[in-house]
């Protein structure tokens, strides 16, 4: 299951996002805020939807606020959390190939929701390619 989650920065492209998955008959879980309010925080949204993708070793996130860095903190804040904060399909490829990244985080100020969607897409299709890599990962 894919987690979105948000605050107020990220709220219209998490909207447009859910548009898009159920367009595509993608299942996602919504966790940010039911409606737009320019004063909550992205902790608030972004600790139990980490919290929640823990639950399920399957699970996936993809967490938006203003720069992506803030919930990016955040989210690797929880141990089993691997986040990364893509600003291009590129890192996305290699957070995924290379990490194991199991959390995106977009800046919405910082990116056009149309290279967001192609971060996504590439985020979701990547595969991990193990190896020396699993060594890497089980060292934190």
């Amino acid at each position: 299951m894919i987690v979105i989650s948000c605050d107020h920065a990220g709220y219209d492209y998490a909207q447009k996002l859910m548009a898009y998955f159920d367009k595509k008959n993608i299942e996602y879980k919504y966790m940010g805020p039911s409606s737009f309010n320019k004063d909550d925080d992205y902790p608030d949204f972004i600790i139990p939807a980490s919290e929640e993708i823990l639950k399920d070793k399957s699970n996936w996130g993809i967490f938006i606020c203003g720069s992506g860095i803030g919930a990016n903190i955040v989210a690797n804040r929880h141990k089993g959390i691997r986040a990364v904060c893509a600003y291009d399909y590129t890192v996305a490829y290699l957070a995924r190939k290379d990490e194991d990244a199991n959390v995106l985080t977009i800046g919405s100020r910082l990116t056009s929701f149309r290279t967001v969607l192609k971060i996504v897409k590439v985020f979701l299709t990547s595969e991990f390619e193990g190896g020396r890599h699993i060594r890497r990962i089980a060292k934190y």
